[in-house]
């Protein structure tokens, strides 16, 4: 099965994959199951639809390395008019961004500046933006960058992996500076110098990492925790943990991806817990997708049905 993900993950990065696969129609079938549409029009639609059944939401407009100035600022457009829509229709909507689509990969003072005018914008509607975590490569000014937006902003929320082996020391630290902070397991092929590699153990890390992320000492102080996974093992372990330190639900939330474990979402749903769905779109979505199934290479099956 390690091996199934290594090869997955490479396919994610492979060039020749990427513009072949994509053409074939068994995968744009399969892709169906995880993204509603490639236009933020798909995206909004669903997002109406998921409210009526009182769930949040979360959209990510698919892309990440772009590595042109003028895309960037098409990025930025594309987010602007997103959050507009958002407010006139007064959906339970946020928006959550890679910073490669921003320009890190070029220049960090463009990004950062793209950055501000979605946070300035969200801050005028009273929404939130998010910053998605890349490879490790990007961590270190990821981490910078949303240290220096907090200085001005505190509707920013941040992405941590548990598979990393640095993450606990990065949680300790940004708990000082986050109101909004996501945990994901970790979803890129990373060496084993800097991430965990067996399941267990990145189990048990987030495991641990969420059980800091809900001391009363910090929620208390504002701070609201969003724990992204679609592991039974792990809610049963958060809803636990809260309920064992008298912790209100309405204090944390859980996340989950479009199109994955419908019926477990509906019954965090109707347990009172908070639930938000992250919908992905855009026509730039096959590294997205083939990390998506390297996540759980059982997806694998989908792809082939």
């Amino acid at each position: 099965m390690a091996l199934l993900k290594n090869i997955l993950l490479w396919t994610s990065k492979n060039d020749w994959m990427s513009q072949k696969l994509p053409k074939y129609k068994f995968v744009q079938n399969s892709l169906s199951r995880f993204m509603p549409g490639e236009l933020l029009s798909d995206a909004l639609e669903e997002c109406k639809n998921l409210e009526y059944s009182e769930y949040g939401t979360i959209i990510t407009y698919l892309g990440e390395n772009v590595n042109l100035e003028e895309d960037t600022y098409q990025v930025v457009d594309h987010y602007r008019n997103a959050l507009i829509v958002i407010d006139k229709t007064s959906l339970n909507t946020l928006i959550s961004v890679k910073l490669t689509q921003l320009g890190l990969d070029f220049d960090k003072n463009l990004c950062m500046e793209n950055l501000n005018q979605l946070l300035k914008l969200a801050k005028n509607y009273n929404s939130i933006i998010w910053i998605d975590m890349e490879e490790y490569c990007y961590l270190e000014q990821t981490l910078e960058i949303f240290k220096k937006m907090s200085e001005n902003y505190h509707n920013i929320g941040i992405t941590l992996q548990a598979y990393l082996h640095r993450t606990t020391q990065d949680l300790d630290e940004l708990l000082s500076y986050a109101t909004n902070l996501r945990l994901v397991k970790g979803a890129y092929n990373e060496n084993s110098s800097v991430a965990i590699k067996n399941k267990d153990d990145i189990d048990t890390n987030y495991m641990n990492l969420s059980k800091k992320m809900l001391s009363k000492d910090i929620l208390n102080n504002g701070f609201k925790p969003s724990f992204a996974t679609h592991d039974d093992r792990i809610i049963d372990y958060i809803i636990n943990e809260a309920e064992r330190n008298l912790i209100s639900s309405d204090t944390y939330e859980f996340n989950m991806l479009y199109g994955i474990r419908k019926k477990l979402q509906k019954e965090i749903l109707e347990s009172n817990q908070n639930i938000k769905i992250l919908i992905s779109y855009g026509e730039q979505w096959f590294p997205w997708y083939i990390r998506r199934i390297a996540e759980n290479p059982k997806n694998l099956f989908l792809l082939l049905k």
